[in-house]
């Protein structure tokens, strides 16, 4: 049913961030309440909180909070000021069960046996109440863990009780010393999340949190989320506040000796210790581990068209020097020669008169200035302090009052509004961040430029600072045009060549749900035929719930929730829907199953530390960023390159793309591999995606087996936004994608 389908007979098996549970989950909450450790115990209480007449739920919740931190206190013998977390379920007839960590009690004494005697008494009543069991696992193993890292944290150090319910942090370190100059540096570290489904699965995940932090007297930890400290090897620091971690040095994966300070190292460390403790409880349970049944290489290669559109470029108020914008334009001219400079100020003029005085076959790019330290071009000019991370920020904050913006965010917070007011703005509209890097990358040029020789000697190595700056820059403005040519052909062509033969009508949907709960859908819809995909409708629709979704577009009745970032492919011919999502039921690959990296990077390192001391250079280091089976670290994520003779190989960025497949119970588990070898450090993991196809009743079919499957994957093509990589999406996700979120 998907043409160019390749079975594969012996693929590797990845480790994952997920093991199945064997028992019902009443067995596994008895279990896990059991005690385990000789230095700390999970404990609880049951209270009864009733909601007062009048009372808002904020301030109740405020209430239940404070009366439980301050029994906490008394129990753990605590100062007033001192926080603690803990996990909070809600019980039938207005009860509330909270868990946290305490001493342990010496076996077989009073307080044991109080302990075992409550635990029972509350199992007895769980098993009474028809309500989901899951929540409260998700809770006890979360405490589980802090509590295996406590153990291994007490071998070093003693720990006071207000460690016992602080948050952790996990490899936590100074990626930016404390400065002289300023006194503060930058702290960055992994949190830890628990997730437990409804069908027994456990799944942890790691986020990255960023600190700037200052020296500090004292040491606590995670007292609230504005005040965290930690312990390193230089000292004790703190906190002033968090940072925007998506500039985060922590990355996914590296190779050699700095494989123990990526994300994949701590995924290991954790998964070992989930393991451990499972075993520990005799709580049966089963690793879910990722092996691909199938692999597909069908890609749309050749999609980076002539732009026809008048390209304006406008400077929305960079801050050039003379030398940095001569570089920069004519580089920019390498891609884009037949541009034109267009003045900010006609562009605010254009812009206050709808756009009727330019052609609608024009494309405005607008280069916009990012201040040091912030993440985006996003400027709220009514206070200079405030930060938004997105476009759907600043719409919440549009609509809860007037506030003036830079001139690109009120470009683009007009052009949603006007999509929602089916007045679209007649121009394609797309911007480029000037930042920090970009500036430091034009400086390093222009300096290699004062000597022609060494410039092209050192721009013609393998690797280079030069090459690296270059790269920068002509990557930004490659990207840049990808983008232009995608919106040209979504909104002034409405078509655009799919070389894979293709034809029928469907729509695709994609979603963005707003931190203040408001529901964006980007919907088109699309004819396949003679090798193109005709756009003949396009639009948002504002919902605040699928109820009134389902009205405008009733292919998505089948569904029983929308969800941030969710996309849907709909076949109008066959009345079936597609979905494509990542969630926490989707498998991330973490390393290999059957070889345990951390002892693996432990026996590098003692080598390393060997050969060191024997005064030789160490080379034979075990954590690399090797393809082949027998030495590859992260299966399906490091992939093998092509054969000569296959003819995606002479695209050369085609040369290591892959999408793998794996069937199960649930849909279909897609991964694409990077389309080109792996570097020394990868920044980010690559996620797997589910797909799921339901009929016109919402019930599943057979997702490897059915068309609809091998339309979608056959129009994946090269990742508009980062032009190097491979996509995790379809066209069709890409143009869906593009209404609601540029």
């Amino acid at each position: 049913m998907i043409p160019n389908l390749r079975p594969l007979d012996q693929a590797p098996i990845a480790r994952t961030n997920m093991v199945q549970l064997a028992e019902e989950p009443l067995i596994v909450i008895r279990r896990l309440l059991s005690p385990v450790s000789n230095q700390f115990a999970i404990d609880f209480e049951i209270q009864r909180f009733t909601k007062e007449r009048k009372e808002k739920s904020k301030a109740f919740w405020l209430r239940v909070h404070r009366e439980v931190k301050n029994h906490l206190r008394r129990v753990l013998g605590l100062e007033p000021s001192q926080d603690v977390k803990y996990e909070l379920h809600s019980l039938p007839e207005g009860r509330y069960i909270y868990f946290y960590l305490a001493p342990a009690v010496a076996p077989h004494s009073p307080d044991s046996r109080s302990i075992l005697a409550r635990i029972e008494k509350l199992c007895q009543k769980l098993s009474t109440e028809d309500r989901s069991l899951m929540p409260m696992i998700q809770g006890l193993f979360g405490l589980h863990l802090k509590m295996v890292m406590l153990e291994q944290a007490n071998e070093r150090f003693c720990l006071p009780p207000v460690y016992f319910n602080a948050a952790l942090y996990l490899n936590a370190r100074l990626t930016r010393p404390i400065s002289k100059a300023s006194g503060t540096g930058i702290m960055e570290a992994f949190e830890l999340n628990v997730y437990a489904s409804e069908y027994e699965e456990l799944a942890f995940t790691l986020h990255k949190r960023k600190f700037l932090v200052e020296p500090a007297e004292e040491l606590r930890l995670a007292l609230d989320d504005e005040n965290v400290w930690f312990n390193t090897a230089s000292g004790r620091v703190q906190a002033k506040r968090k940072l925007d971690a998506r500039e985060s040095k922590l990355a996914f994966f590296k190779v050699g000796s700095d494989y123990g300070e990526s994300q994949a190292y701590t995924y290991n460390v954790v998964m070992n210790a989930v393991i451990e403790r499972l075993t520990a409880l005799e709580i049966p349970h089963s690793p879910i581990p990722f092996q691909a049944s199938y692999e597909l290489n069908q890609f749309a290669t050749d999609l980076d068209q002539k732009l026809h559109n008048t390209v304006l470029v406008v400077d929305n108020g960079v801050s050039f020097t003379d030398q940095q914008r001569a570089c920069f334009f004519e580089i920019l001219k390498e891609q884009l020669p037949d541009y034109q400079l267009f003045p900010v100020e006609s562009l605010e003029q254009e812009h206050n008169t709808h756009f009727v005085g330019l052609s609608a076959n024009s494309s405005m790019l607008v280069l916009n200035p990012v201040a040091d330290g912030a993440s985006n071009s996003i400027r709220q000019l009514d206070d200079d302090k405030a930060e938004y991370g997105s476009l759907f920020a600043v719409y919440d904050a549009y609509k809860k009052g007037n506030l003036s913006w830079d001139t690109y965010t009120q470009l683009k917070l007009d052009r949603l509004i006007g999509w929602l007011d089916n007045n679209p703005l007649p121009v394609v509209l797309q911007g480029i961040n000037i930042d920090k890097k970009l500036f430091d990358a034009l400086d390093l040029i222009i300096e290699k430029q004062r000597n022609p020789d060494e410039y092209r000697a050192e721009l013609a190595r393998a690797r280079s600072r030069l090459k690296s700056a270059v790269g920068l820059v002509k990557s930004k403005i490659r990207r840049t045009k990808t983008e232009l040519w995608f919106k040209e052909s979504l909104l002034t062509r409405h078509q655009l060549p799919l070389p894979t033969p293709l034809s029928g009508r469907y729509s695709a949907y994609y979603v963005r749900i707003t931190k203040g709960k408001t529901t964006l859908l980007g919907y088109i819809e699309l004819v396949a035929k003679d090798n193109h995909l005709c756009i003949t409708k396009s639009g948002i629709t504002e919902g605040g719930d699928l109820d009134w979704l389902q009205i405008e577009h009733p292919p998505l009745k089948r569904l029983d929730k929308l969800f941030n970032e969710g996309f849907y492919l709909y076949d109008h011919t066959n009345d079936i829907l597609l979905t494509a999502y990542n969630s926490g039921r989707v498998p991330r690959l973490i390393g290999p199953f059957e070889t345990n990296v951390v002892d693996l990077y432990a026996y590098q390192e003692q080598e390393k530390a060997l050969a060191e001391r024997n005064g030789e250079t160490f080379t034979e280091f075990t954590i690399t960023r090797s393809a082949k089976p027998e030495s590859n670290v992260l299966p399906y994520l490091i992939s093998p390159g092509r054969s000569k003779h296959d003819p995606l190989t002479k695209t050369e960025k085609m040369k290591h793309h892959h999408i793998y497949l794996q069937s199960h119970e649930q849909g279909l588990y897609v991964l694409v591999s990077d389309a080109q070898p792996a570097n020394n450090t990868m920044e980010r993991p690559k996620l797997v995606e589910n797909l799921l196809i339901l009929d016109a009743e919402g019930k599943p079919l057979d997702v490897l087996n059915h068309p609809l499957t091998g339309v979608y994957l056959n129009s994946f093509t090269l990742d508009m936004l980062r032009s190097g990589e491979s996509s995790k999406t379809s066209i069709f996700a890409k143009l869906a994608r593009l209404m609601v979120e540029n």
